[in-house]
């Protein structure tokens, strides 16, 4: 193959195609331009070395330099390489060095055209060279770059975060944060695209700390408490920590937080759920990179034009709407119990023996019950609480990751053995369960544990107490609550006497019947113990009746309502179920009544099965006798 062959099949001189070759082809037409460098490209022609040292002729090779040694380009370079593939195309890939005669490969004859990847601030006299020797070339970089004498594909972080953010505003959110490096462009895009839509800026949404130390890891823990709907990740690495966190704290995406990338990655669509990012609209960053420079070097005289992407979204699995429960706080400080049910065909008297027709092991205690019954409901729900360092403890634990209720407040003691009650549940209609506590761990949640989570107190609407834990330390978090001005809800078990103080701390008191008439003993009925508890300090008294329903006394209201008409199997978790759904409901500013009717009715569900927490119901469950609860709680 020589010139005349190539002029020959191209139906042209042999000076034409030299003009071609040589790039002195400016009175030559563009189609007659395009079919000699075809047959050149697809013959692959190079000329006797004695030629090429004296003309411009193709080798079909790229040279491609990173000039930003502390990224990862790999994946960018090989996708690269695949789209120069398919133009006929080979690359050699470097790094750029300060230097320009440390690079090699670069005198114009061994490569067609330059692609340099990353910032080139520093490298401003090596892009003047190039210049100078009149070899194609072009930047890739996700910034704009000012003053670089070079045509730029720009994939602007600006845009890209604008668009993130406006997407999950689109999906509703409006609570949502930033998990970057100090990029001032990306803050730029988020900052722009909040104030659009009219949502408050606040410095304390975007996290920057570096997440490859663990100092950083443990601020990315406690940054992501469920302030935010949903987040920005700059890149893979961020992305893959913060999903890493979440799983350590039993958060689900999307169903408790979504999350959006910046940059999209291979590697997304191995995780779960996929993660959603932007990317750029039409051809892909390669193509458009390739395609710019194969411009450059194939047009005589090139203008220096720089290459702006369209941005649009990779949907994929990782961001949904926001639950339209989405953000309220609940925390629970209690007890977490291995229950251990023992179905008996009535309660056994002194003395008597029985022969059980049944036994089950399951997770239990107030502060578990409560907690996952309201983390059910929809709410995000933290327990502070005490477990053992042995299987029945970790047994636990994991339960609670299953229900998706936030763990950051448990600790784990290793000199005591997880607590434990034993519930003897007679057949139906032989009277209600008795339970027998062993409190384990649960005598260890101290006030220094609370103080150590008290940040989980910010911002939450209610705070569920159970006195299965040391009144000292009951005491203590009622303080920190009225401090936060958080409203708590007591359950009274296990005491015979609360002091006024704690009492005066409560806005919420819920005792049974038994409870009621051991913490106030005597003849005096129901309705005038609740008046005395109301005169103690407490605004509101809730006496849970089992079967008969309840009673409600506060300033406006003296009000019995009946039960839910469900017939009891298992009466052991009746009250968590009522005071767990009694806090999701208020905490969304129900009024009283209605919350008291959620709460009756989540009360009578659970009842109708063995077991309390696998017994309450979900949110679709509940809300199904809404219309019921709507006519009878008014």
């Amino acid at each position: 193959m020589n010139i005349k062959d190539i002029a020959k099949l191209a139906g042209v001189s042999t000076s034409t195609v030299s003009k071609v070759l040589n790039k002195k082809d400016r009175d030559i037409s563009n189609a007659t331009r395009e079919k000699v460098l075809n047959i050149v490209q697809e013959y692959q022609y190079v000329p006797y070395s004695k030629i090429r040292k004296n003309t411009y002729i193709r080798c079909y090779c790229l040279g491609v330099f990173i000039a930003d040694i502390h990224f990862d380009y790999t994946e960018l370079i090989y996708n690269i390489g695949k789209a120069a593939s398919k133009k006929g195309y080979s690359i050699i890939v470097n790094y750029l060095k300060e230097n320009w005669k440390q690079v090699k490969l670069l005198d114009g004859k061994d490569i067609d055209g330059i692609i340099i990847v990353g910032n080139t601030e520093k490298y401003r006299q090596i892009i003047t060279e190039i210049k100078i020797k009149q070899i194609p070339c072009i930047i890739a970089d996700f910034s704009k770059q000012k003053n670089v004498d070079a045509a730029k594909i720009i994939y602007e972080e600006e845009m890209a975060a604008y668009k993130a953010i406006s997407y999950l505003i689109e999906k509703g959110h409006t609570a949502i944060g930033c998990v970057v490096s100090e990029n001032p462009m990306i803050n730029k895009g988020y900052k722009r695209a909040l104030y659009d839509n009219k949502i408050d800026f606040d410095d304390a949404n975007i996290f920057k700390k570096d997440i490859t130390t663990e100092e950083g890891q443990e601020s990315l823990r406690e940054w992501v408490e469920f302030k935010n709907t949903a987040v920005l990740c700059e890149d893979e690495e961020k992305v893959i920590c913060l999903y890493k966190i979440l799983s350590e704290k039993g958060m689900l995406v999307p169903d408790d937080i979504s999350v959006i990338s910046l940059k999209d990655s291979k590697y997304y669509e191995l995780l779960k759920p996929p993660v959603t990012a932007t990317e750029p609209l039409g051809k892909s960053i390669e193509e458009e990179i390739v395609s710019l420079i194969l411009k450059q070097i194939e047009t005589p005289f090139p203008a220096l034009e720089d290459v702006y992407l369209p941005i649009g979204i990779k949907e994929r699995q990782s961001v949904k709407l926001p639950d339209k429960w989405q953000g309220k706080k609940i925390v629970v400080v209690g007890s977490l119990n291995l229950d251990i049910s023992i179905s008996v065909p009535h309660i056994p008297m002194g003395g008597e023996a029985l022969i059980a027709t049944g036994t089950t092991l399951i997770p239990g205690g107030k502060g578990a019950n409560q907690a996952i019954g309201a983390a059910k409901l929809g709410s995000k729900v933290y327990l502070i609480g005490c477990l053992g360092n042995d299987s029945d403890g970790k047994e636990l634990y994991a339960n609670l990751l299953k229900y998706k209720v936030r763990t950051d407040g448990i600790e784990y003691e290793n000199t005591l053995s997880t607590g434990k009650a034993y519930i003897n549940i007679p057949a139906i209609d032989e009277g209600e369960s008795t339970i027998i506590v062993y409190p384990g761990t649960n005598r260890a949640l101290s006030r220094s544990q609370i103080r150590k989570y008290d940040y989980l107190f910010d911002g939450a609407k209610y705070c569920l107490l159970s006195l299965e834990i040391p009144i000292e330390t009951a005491n203590y978090t009622a303080s920190v609550c009225q401090k936060k001005n958080v409203k708590v809800i007591l359950k009274p078990s296990g005491v015979n006497k609360i002091s006024e103080e704690l009492l005066k701390k409560v806005t919420y008191f819920v005792p049974n019947k038994k409870e009621l008439h051991l913490l106030i003993p005597g003849d005096e009925t129901i309705e005038e113990k609740a008046e005395k508890l109301c005169d103690m300090g407490v605004e509101n008294v809730i006496i849970t009746l089992g079967k008969d329903g309840c009673y409600l006394k506060n300033a406006e209201y003296a009000r019995y309502f009946a039960a839910a008409d469900f017939e009891s199997v298992d009466t052991t978790g009746g009250a968590d179920a009522f005071i767990s759904a009694l806090a999701v409901y208020l905490s969304e500013n129900v009024p009283l009544i209605r919350a008291i009717g959620f709460a009756t009715y989540s009360a009578g569900i659970t009842v109708t099965r063995q077991g309390v927490q696998p017994s309450m119901p979900d949110r679709i469950a509940l809300e199904m006798y809404q219309d019921m609860i709507t006519d009878s709680f008014t």
